[in-house]
C-alpha cells in the first residue's frame, strides 16, 4: 500500500472518521503489516488458521494465516476454524480499535463460532498491528 493511501486510513482512525467503507483498504494494510512485522510472526508462528468474517450488511471475507503468512479472500470459506459474527460498523470499530473485541462479545455485538482461544488471538492481532501502525 502506498504511504498516502495509508496515511489517508491512519487520519481517518485519528479523527473518528474511520467506517465500515474503509474496510477493505484497512484489510489489505492488516495483512501487508500482518506479513512484514517479526512481533506478528512470533505471535502466530504455527498457529494455522482460517477466520470467517461474517457481516450482516456488507459482504463477508475470510482470512488465512498459513506458515505464518496471511492473506485475505472475499466471500465464505467452506471450513473456516473460528467465524466471527458482526455488524460492518462492528468490524471496523474492532479493527480501528475505537471498539473492544471482549466489550463486543459480552454485548452481544459479537457472536464467535469456535474456539474462544482463537478469538482472543484474533483481539491480539488487531492490537500488534494498531501498534505497529502507530510508530
Amino acid at each position: 500500500m502506498d504511504e498516502e493511501k495509508k496515511q489517508a486510513l491512519l487520519d481517518k482512525i485519528d479523527d473518528g472518521s474511520f467506517s465500515s467503507e474503509d474496510l477493505d483498504d484497512y484489510l489489505e494494510l492488516f495483512m501487508e503489516v500482518c506479513n512484514e512485522s517479526e512481533d506478528i510472526e512470533e505471535e502466530v508462528d504455527g498457529w494455522d488458521r482460517t477466520f470467517q468474517i461474517k457481516m450482516e450488511d456488507k459482504d463477508d471475507f475470510y482470512f488465512m494465516i498459513e506458515e505464518c503468512k496471511f492473506s485475505v479472500k472475499k466471500g465464505t470459506h467452506e471450513d473456516p476454524d473460528i467465524t466471527l459474527e458482526m455488524s460492518a460498523d462492528t468490524a471496523a470499530g474492532i479493527f480501528s480499535g475505537e471498539i473492544d473485541a471482549t466489550s463486543a462479545y459480552m454485548g452481544g455485538e459479537l457472536k464467535i463460532i469456535g474456539p474462544l482461544p482463537d478469538a482472543v488471538k484474533f483481539r491480539t492481532l488487531t492490537e500488534l498491528v494498531r501498534e505497529e501502525l502507530e510508530e
